[in-house]
């Protein structure tokens, strides 16, 4: 059977996980809680039980599972409130605030013995397994440096989203899963330094631009940069190795390129020659130096983290993203937000 499920907060995210539910089979949503009459219409018309009280929403003992998809600034709150309620938790990304509201609803979740996750489905994007595999599998050398990039064309951030209050932003938009990603692609490393520099450049109370630096402990930079406002592209990912590079154009991970250095290159006897590029050190290698290579491709399981979503509810797997997971990623956070009060590194373990 089917795990039952309430949402609270029936907008696009609130949809998007009834939609993933019904594909995944695995959960039945059945209720919705909103403030908003016109969110509710639209709910009823979904065939949800719809609900404009929270505590009558929470009373609902068919429901076992809450999905939160609601502004930033009330996602701990909820939380608490639907755990003390018995319900498991399923929390739409940025988990929390910061870090200390994340332990008091972590510890609400231990308290009432009952799961608490939140949603980081880029874990699963193509575009991301492929920076995972070849990092992993050493092909291109040692990573040095990995550069991870979503910029858009619109401008402004919209909506709540625009509201410092309500948690708007895009450190907590989009940062929050592409830190989410690095920390899951060195599992065994911890961050030992975090530097950052948001910017408002077209939408003025939160960043809708901003550049994150990530040192981890075996030197590798981990490097985000995010944007509203940018009108040339740029590669989604490049990844620097010792031994050669990876490129990776757009989320699909279909568009990239690899090449790698062959063993026996050495010095200036591999480039065409002296006057070539800007300088020797600049120069371009022969081409019997270089060896290109085809980056491996993935296909998105775009209901995997559903179906565990399920799946850890009725007892039968761990949740993928742990707290220990949610722990980190909002410790580095809140070293980002620092880092841009103080324009300074902050030296962290994490």
């Amino acid at each position: 059977m089917a795990v039952r499920a309430g949402i609270i907060g029936f907008g696009y995210m609130g949809q998007y996980h009834m939609k993933k539910s019904r594909q995944a089979d695995d959960i039945e949503v059945v209720a919705a809680y909103d403030i908003s009459a016109d969110r509710l219409a639209e709910a009823r018309t979904e065939g949800l039980r719809t609900y404009d009280s929270l505590d009558a929403f929470l009373g609902d003992d068919t429901i076992r599972l809450v999905m939160i998809c609601t502004p930033n600034n009330v996602h701990a709150a909820l939380s608490i409130a639907a755990l003390n309620s018995g319900k498991h938790v399923m929390c739409e990304k940025p988990v929390t605030m910061n870090a200390a509201e994340l332990e008091q609803v972590l510890a609400a979740a231990q308290r009432n013995h009952r799961v608490f996750t939140t949603h980081q489905n880029r874990r699963w994007n193509p575009d991301y397994l492929t920076v995972k595999d070849v990092v992993s599998s050493g092909i291109i050398g040692r990573p040095t440096t990995v550069i991870s990039r979503v910029y858009g064309q619109r401008g402004v951030c919209f909506g709540w989203r625009a509201d410092p209050l309500a948690g708007g932003g895009m450190l907590y938009d989009w940062g929050i899963h592409l830190i989410d990603q690095y920390l899951r692609m060195f599992p065994d490393q911890r961050v030992t330094s975090v530097y950052a520099r948001l910017q408002s450049i077209l939408t003025p109370a939160v960043d809708d631009s901003f550049d994150l630096e990530m040192i981890f402990d075996s030197g590798v930079c981990a490097r985000v940069q995010v944007g509203t406002f940018c009108l040339e592209p740029l590669p989604r990912w490049f990844v620097y190795g010792d031994r050669g590079t990876l490129r990776v154009d757009d989320f699909t991970g279909r568009s990239a390129a690899m090449a790698r250095i062959r063993q026996e290159v050495s010095g200036f006897d591999s480039v065409f020659g002296k006057q070539l590029g800007p300088s020797r050190t600049m120069a371009p290698l022969k081409p019997e130096f270089i060896e290109t290579l085809k980056p491996p491709v993935f296909t998105e399981d775009e209901l995997a983290y559903h179906r565990n979503l399920a799946a850890a509810c009725e007892g039968r797997e761990d949740a993928l993203v742990t707290h220990e997971d949610m722990r980190r990623a909002m410790r580095v956070v809140d070293l980002a937000f620092e880092s841009t009060r103080q324009r300074q590194v902050i030296k962290a373990s994490i």
